[in-house]
């Protein structure tokens, strides 16, 4: 998998060199392609060294003079040089500097093949079969465009100036064969320019694709829990659970909307949002799930969607947490907030909603008398149940409210949750 990490989208390729123009981006788009550019150069090599073989047989049909010497230097000299090329591919060194080995290969390639015309009597044509190896550098060696052309450029250059020194060939016949070295440089080259940059152009929209799948999974961690976001990446086309052990929290501002009315929008979003803001790094600090807000009301959950065995005690903590929070901000008419908050445990069903604003949301009967408990309590306090009290009164201080009369469900025993004992 291609590691974009760090990788800036914006980076160009330069029009003249096909390369990234930002030189730590150059270095990762080479760093990502080292294992199939060092799997390339391998079979280049082995291609390599089957054609020497096949050219050592028309060296000896073909050459009429020295036909041993010039055979001798393919297969004793040529062949074990392939090989040493293949094994420096596997070395540390070389696998990162792979634009070495094409100066070598080559550069060797190049004195091998002259010797090869020198110490025999070849048929002109045979300077001719350097496009051979030109055709390697240019096609099959997976060097950078700049790398490429000045590789190219010299050895033909040398090739064709010390290779018929010693041969009387016509004019024409030696215009005919550097002009195929020329056509060949030129038609390579602009195939290894487009090679190079239509990798790189990939490598670029990977790199982009990658910073938007970053920024839209960042978008949905904001809205929904990290663990139903990674069951949505995985394919689940719809997230409903029934989770039979959940602790369900409300919190209501007391007399927000009196004192909103008074106020303008920016004094009313800028006090909520401080406040929510600080609930949502509470939240964070005890593992607590926030579920919603709803106008000044907020919305929290624990043990879900990830399970766990302390949630109405990392609640509890919470829900004291909020209250000091709130004592130390004030409403938009400068007045200290006061809460109302009440939470329950028990079962409930989770699930994400909706398509296009959807949201991950909790329903059932908890909700319901976790929402009773924020509706019938009193300013400045937190109101549970007879379950959580159960629970929790080992650890934490308690008072008792009685049983009141709740809309829905009737008489209930409630505790006001005082904080953890001393």
């Amino acid at each position: 998998m291609t590691d974009h990490a760090g990788m800036d989208p914006a980076a160009g390729l330069n029009k003249f060199t096909a390369c990234l123009q930002e030189p730590a981006a150059e270095a990762q788009y080479r760093a990502t392609r080292l294992k199939s550019d060092l799997r390339q150069m391998r079979w280049a090599l082995s291609l390599a060294a089957i054609a020497n073989f096949i050219f050592a047989i028309l060296d000896y049909l073909v050459i009429t003079d020295n036909v041993w010497l010039a055979v001798g230097i393919r297969l004793f000299w040529g062949g074990p040089i392939i090989g040493v090329a293949y094994y420096l591919t596997t070395l540390a060194f070389f696998e990162r500097r792979i634009y070495l080995l094409g100066w070598l290969g080559i550069g060797i390639s190049t004195v091998l093949y002259g010797a090869i015309n020198l110490v025999s009597v070849t048929p002109d044509v045979y300077l001719s079969g350097y496009v051979l190896i030109l055709f390697f550098l240019l096609v099959l060696f997976p060097l950078s465009f700049p790398a490429t052309m000045t590789i190219g450029a010299t050895f033909s250059f040398l090739f064709a100036a010390v290779a018929p020194l010693d041969r009387n060939i016509q004019l024409g016949d030696l215009l005919t064969i550097y002009s195929q070295y020329l056509v060949t440089l030129m038609a390579g080259g602009v195939a290894v320019y487009l090679i190079n940059s239509f990798r790189r152009q990939d490598f670029l929209n990977a790199a982009r694709i990658a910073e938007q799948q970053q920024q839209y999974r960042g978008l949905l961690n904001r809205i929904l829990p990290v663990s139903v976001v990674n069951r949505m990446q995985a394919g689940e086309s719809r997230i409903a659970d029934k989770i039979d052990d959940v602790t369900v929290l409300f919190a209501d501002i007391v007399g927000f909307t009196q004192s909103a009315a008074q106020r303008g929008p920016e004094d009313v979003v800028g006090a909520l949002d401080h406040l929510f803001a600080r609930f949502d790094e509470l939240a964070v600090q005890h593992g607590v799930e926030k579920i919603k807000t709803i106008g000044d009301a907020y919305m929290a959950a624990t043990g879900v969607p990830d399970a766990r065995d302390d949630h109405r005690e990392a609640m509890a903590d919470f829900a004291l947490g909020m209250m000091a929070t709130a004592a130390a901000c004030t409403s938009p008419d400068g007045e200290t907030i006061r809460l109302r908050v009440g939470f329950h445990t028990g079962p409930v069903i989770a699930g994400v909603i909706g398509e296009n604003r959807f949201g991950y949301d909790l329903w059932g009967h908890t909700v319901n008398i976790a929402s009773r408990m924020e509706s019938s309590s009193e300013p400045g306090l937190i109101q549970v149940t007879e379950t959580v009290y159960e629970d929790l009164k080992g650890q934490f201080d308690f008072e008792s409210r009685g049983v009141i009369d709740i809309k829905g469900i009737g008489d209930t025993q409630v505790w006001a949750l005082l904080g953890r004992k001393s």
